[in-house]
């Protein structure tokens, strides 16, 4: 399969840790009762290329959850790291078509990206 176009118009899945452990607590915060994403789960590690998300249009948040008793999804507008400069580019692997990249370090933009949650997916 050709790599898909990610464009303005796309949908991104992000997981993120939900576990009450003290390690996991800096990945969430809760908003209402329910756990949503904070910046440290838009933060890529040194040694990334990029920060791993899914596109939505080729998978389900189900999909991407994978363990939902440890795991959430939260969902992002593509069009945000782009328009703030970023390459959002399709990186099928192996064992899952649907992924990608948010090109670059993405500290600078991880609490614009936490703010631009549009949904929060827990199974």
């Amino acid at each position: 399969m050709p790599n898909y176009l990610i464009t303005n118009v796309d949908f991104l899945y992000r997981r993120f840790p939900i576990l009450d452990e003290p390690k996991y607590a800096l990945f969430w915060k809760l908003d209402n009762g329910k756990k949503i994403p904070s910046s440290a789960t838009f933060k890529t590690k040194p040694n990334e290329d990029g920060l791993s998300v899914n596109i939505a249009a080729l998978t389900s948040p189900k999909e991407t959850v994978g363990n939902a008793k440890e795991f959430g999804v939260a969902e992002i507008s593509a069009s945000i790291p782009i328009n703030l400069g970023y390459q959002c580019k399709h990186d099928p692997k192996h064992d899952n078509n649907s992924h990608a990249l948010i090109i670059g370090d993405t500290n600078p933009i991880a609490k614009k990206l936490s703010k631009a949650v549009t949904q929060v997916f827990q199974f």
